[in-house]
């Protein structure tokens, strides 16, 4: 079963899926199309979960994007996660991407590397693209590669979907009808006692 965590437990969220603040009503923009971690800018990011390394791209809207595959236990099928607003290792936090020369954002990782779940495997807090709100994680999940990059609409909540891996791994795990282990109490064997563990 594929392990799901999230990135950063103790992190304020900032942006939850599917909200419209006051900025995007403004703007005309979609919903809030992920979940967003506050942190500093340069701070590792862990795996959310196992997988591949499928995609490195920059878009004006999402800065760096690193793309890995996940296994969604419930459903039995891939799911990809993105990563975005990423650092860039030349250009820092603000990278503005290959419109000014920059062709990635860092040689620490690449398209097919594999990565485990918690992983510190290169990518980190940045505020490329048009982030407004600071250095921060956006991250979110769909069940295409292009739904990373698509609307609110193609892609789900994170958030909820890593609290649903989790509680259902959970259930598959404890099993009522299994007897509880009962390991035999070591006695010495001149008066009987117990020994103290």
């Amino acid at each position: 079963m594929a392990e799901w965590i999230f990135p950063f437990p103790d992190a304020q969220i900032t942006g939850h899926y599917g909200t419209m603040s006051e900025y995007r009503r403004r703007n005309k923009m979609q919903p809030h199309s992920g979940t967003d971690w506050r942190g500093r800018a340069g701070t590792s990011i862990p795996a959310i979960t196992s997988g591949t390394v499928k995609l490195i791209q920059f878009s004006s809207v999402l800065g760096w994007v690193v793309v890995q595959t996940g296994w969604d236990n419930l459903k039995r099928k891939t799911k990809y996660i993105g990563y975005c607003h990423l650092f860039c290792d030349v250009h820092g936090a603000k990278c503005e991407g290959p419109s000014k020369g920059c062709r990635a954002p860092s040689a620490r990782y690449r398209v097919g590397q594999k990565v485990k779940a918690g992983e510190k495997f290169g990518i980190r807090i940045g505020n490329s693209g048009s982030a407004t709100t600071g250095a921060h994680l956006h991250a979110t999940i769909g069940g295409t590669l292009k739904s990373v990059f698509g609307p609110t609409k193609s892609k789900e909540d994170l958030y909820k979907f890593i609290q649903r891996q989790r509680e259902g791994a959970k259930g598959k795990q404890t099993n009522p009808k299994t007897p509880a282990v009962v390991l035999p109490v070591k006695r010495c064997p001149c008066c009987k006692r117990p020994f103290e563990s």
